[in-house]
């Protein structure tokens, strides 16, 4: 048979040799057209590397080792300018853009040592800190920031600091470790058991019923987003919380949380779900952000300046915790003071937008709960409602 005729097979091509450039002017090529230091301390002329950024992100990339709560601050608190206009909000930047960033700034805004945190407590076997908000409680997958647990563990070489439970990282308030193997499982057993009680504060939108209520709404990640809680009734794992009115404004409510259960967002998600989302919490529907001028009539900010928010952050604090120290069996009330920014808020609420003025606001905004022995206003929901859990499950 008479073969056929293949075509000819092109001679494989050597491989593209790139011809080296010159050095020089390719790095000062390189050096024009990416972000560099505009001749003044802490400012930076925007390259093309970074023109499509906004200035969060170009601020999170340039300064790496800043917690991204602290960039937040720099922009929201008027140290950051751009093209010698101060800004309050993240912009678009464009190539050649100058940003300044005041010179004190960074030394005001360092890395979180444990120096920057509270000890509350201390025993042979926990320690409690209060967690600032914006800080995890423990290391992160998908974000390379400080977190609280490495931070002990750093500065506790002599002690075996274990994690107990967590908190929000938006929210802050008290945080208990444990102080080696032995003692984690006694807390692990205790949180088990549901003998924890935790209390929150939080600033909801809204008026909440001053009468004590149970929300029993089981909960599950939302499909597709799972940082968003859901209420599904009949296929969410069993949640519950009690919630109280403190003290009610005109559109807005200071709540006492307790939750009996510890799903992920649990109270966020469970106050959404009453009608009433917290202030700050835009996953959940709420204000970003609460300004003066909402709440009180007429006022404007000065000429040629920006108002800024009273609140710009979670309004869910972890104001206190009761369990029973492994140390020496005995109660322990841990509580964690409300934070300037909450108390300023709420004395500002209470200025301008009272419904019923309160004397000794201080007083109660310290002490929701009382003491061990005290009366308990969520004593008689709280029997009750854990009959509606199924058993604890049963620790090693």
């Amino acid at each position: 048979m008479p073969s056929r005729d293949r075509p000819p097979r092109r001679p494989a091509r050597s491989p593209r040799r790139r011809e080296a450039p010159d050095d020089e002017l390719a790095q000062s090529q390189r050096e024009a057209l990416s972000t560099s230091d505009s001749g003044t301390p802490n400012s930076l002329v925007v390259g093309l590397d970074c023109r499509s950024m906004n200035l969060y992100r170009f601020l999170r990339v340039r300064f790496p080792a800043q917690p991204h709560g602290a960039i937040r601050g720099w922009i929201t608190d008027r140290h950051v300018r751009v093209n010698g206009e101060e800004v309050v909000d993240s912009r678009p930047l464009r190539f050649g853009d100058v940003v300044d960033i005041e010179a004190n700034v960074l030394a005001k805004r360092k890395p979180r040592e444990l120096g920057d945190l509270v000890e509350l407590h201390r025993d042979a076997a926990m320690i409690a800190v209060d967690k600032p908000t914006g800080l995890a409680t423990a290391a992160e997958r998908s974000v390379r920031q400080p977190d609280l647990l490495t931070m002990l563990k750093r500065a506790q070489t002599e002690a075996h600091v274990k994690l107990v439970h967590r908190i929000d990282k938006h929210a802050s308030g008290v945080v208990v470790f444990a102080l080696g193997r032995e003692s984690k499982t006694a807390l692990t057993a205790e949180f088990g058991a549901r003998r924890v009680v935790k209390d929150y504060l939080a600033l909801v939108s809204g008026q909440v019923d001053e009468a004590p209520q149970v929300i029993d709404a089981p909960l599950t990640p939302r499909r597709g987003r799972v940082q968003r809680m859901v209420v599904l009734p009949g296929h969410g794992k069993p949640a519950i919380t009690l919630v109280r009115a403190l003290l009610r404004f005109r559109g807005y409510t200071l709540v006492h949380a307790r939750p009996l259960t510890g799903r992920t967002h649990q109270i966020r998600a469970h106050l959404r779900h009453l009608g009433h989302s917290l202030l700050g919490d835009g996953v959940y529907d709420g204000e970003e952000s609460l300004f003066l001028s909402k709440l009180k009539y007429g006022y404007r900010p000065p000429r040629g300046e920006t108002e800024r928010p009273l609140l710009a952050r979670l309004a869910l604090h972890a104001h206190a915790i009761r369990l029973r120290s492994p140390a020496d069996g005995q109660d322990v009330l841990i509580r964690s003071p409300l934070p300037k920014d909450l108390r300023s808020t709420i004395k500002q609420l209470q200025k301008t937008a009272a419904l019923r003025v309160v004397d000794g606001l201080d007083a109660l905004l310290d002490a929701p709960i009382g003491p061990p022995g005290a009366v308990d206003p969520f004593a008689e929901l709280m029997a009750e409602a854990l009959t509606r859990l199924p058993p604890p499950r049963a620790t090693s």
